[in-house]
């Protein structure tokens, strides 16, 4: 530093004043704009009334000082040759950028940092400018960045890299194993580290890209298995698993003996993805109409009325075992009966149910009549804001019923009548 600026260093106050002179100017963006001295000290503010010619009482009945005014007295000190921005340049030591040219090189940066990644993974292009979008789900993402954009460049590439190294269509490699044949590393795409986050964050825009407006960040361990589970990556092919009676399984057109004596002896299973992946056919032992429903106490009772219907029950939202049984029967030119309960949630999963299957699916007993038959008391005020992104028509009338009436209807009070339906197709 120039000997004549160390005056600013040990006279009091200056650097003070300079600080403040220097928060100020990145806010306007130019040499403008006042700031407040009432937090000074005598001693500062003694030193500083010095420098700019005029009393102590004079600058405290003023309460704050203009930068102009500064600048202007500067051409009558030992500072002539200075401006005010090179004198707060050389005194604080560094390089002052305005606010907006500040956020301007920072976008630079970050633009630079996501088009050198798009030179090294040009397939990538899609997940990156959607990162380099800064929509909500990538902020976490950003503060990564702010952390230590390195790691996070090495950890993009490791995963975009794992992402085009993913099982192919209808096979399924456990997520460890995944982890380690890509990345050397069995853990590095454990849920809880950056590269698991990523990765999931990945196959959710992926998703998105591919027109799936369902797609949702996981936010549930159920979220997550399926989203792995639809990319062949598995965390768990026990728990995940959907319950079936009726059913015929086969690989290479030979039925399964597990399938089979589940039919010989009238016995309900728990298919786990585990086996589901092991056959590439299924179909109903009796007739071509399939029955659903998502609620297990309900479907129990259908079963034990009708032993030898086929009847599959998918324990709530579908998860990956229920759409790979489902995607087999519908390849079975089968038809799906499906029946939930008539509130927000159960008509969601028959609208997902439609949009995949279209008229494949019947939507059984979940109309206006039946609605009327099961309403209780259970108020869905707060959750009827879930039926706006429907656009089937077939809902229209059903849906504004249920704004009207505002309760949930629900299929304990219609399964003797959803057991006839399944009696009367077996007759």
């Amino acid at each position: 530093m120039n000997k004549k600026l160390k005056v600013f260093k040990v006279e009091p106050g200056f650097l003070k004043l300079f600080t403040l002179f220097k928060e100020k100017y990145r806010s306007l963006g130019r040499v403008g704009g006042t700031v407040s001295i009432k937090t000074f000290t005598e001693e500062e503010l003694e030193s500083i009334a010095g420098f700019l010619g005029q009393s102590k009482e004079r600058l405290q009945e003023k309460g704050s000082i203009a930068l102009l005014d500064f600048e202007k007295e500067l051409t009558h000190t030992g500072f002539s040759d200075y401006t005010l921005l090179p004198l707060l340049e050389a005194v604080l030591q560094e390089t002052i950028f305005t606010k907006k040219e500040e956020s301007e090189r920072a976008k630079q940066q970050e633009d630079q940092f996501v088009d050198s990644l798009v030179k090294q993974i040009p397939d990538g292009k899609w997940w990156l400018e959607w990162i380099q979008a800064k929509s909500a789900d990538t902020r976490w993402i950003w503060s990564l960045y702010k952390h230590n954009k390195e790691e996070l460049y090495e950890k993009l590439l490791a995963v975009f890299q794992a992402f085009t190294a993913r099982p192919t269509k209808g096979d399924f490699e456990r997520l460890p194993f995944f982890s380690q044949r890509t990345t050397g590393n069995p853990h590095f795409f454990d849920p809880n580290e950056v590269g698991g986050k990523l990765l999931l964050h990945c196959l959710y825009v992926n998703q998105m890209k591919q027109g799936n407006s369902d797609a949702v960040m996981p936010k549930t361990v159920e979220e997550l298995n399926d989203l792995l589970a639809e990319y062949g990556i598995m965390r768990d092919d026990l728990w995940n698993f959907v319950t079936c009676q009726g059913l015929l399984a086969s690989t290479n057109d030979k039925v399964h003996p597990v399938w089979q004596a589940a039919i010989n002896t009238h016995s309900v299973m728990n298919m786990p993805i585990k086996e589901l992946t092991k056959v590439d056919r299924v179909w109903p032992a009796l007739g071509t109409k399939v029955w659903i429903v998502e609620n297990s106490s309900v479907c129990s009772t259908l079963m034990d009325a009708v032993p030898i219907a086929p009847i599959v029950c998918t324990h709530g939202q579908l998860r990956v075992a229920s759409w790979q049984l489902l995607d087999r029967l519908v390849q079975s030119n089968c038809t799906l009966y499906y029946s939930g309960d008539i509130d927000p949630e159960g008509i969601v999963i028959a609208e997902k149910l439609k949009k995949r299957y279209q008229d494949r699916v019947i939507l059984w007993r979940m109309d206006q009549e039946t609605y009327k038959g099961s309403i209780s008391n259970e108020d869905i005020s707060s959750r009827l804001s879930k039926l706006e992104s429907l656009s089937s028509p077939e809902w229209k009338g059903l849906i504004t019923m249920m704004k009207q009436v505002k309760k949930a209807g629900y299929q304990e009070a219609i399964v003797s009548s959803l057991i006839r339906d399944i009696q009367r197709s077996l007759d």
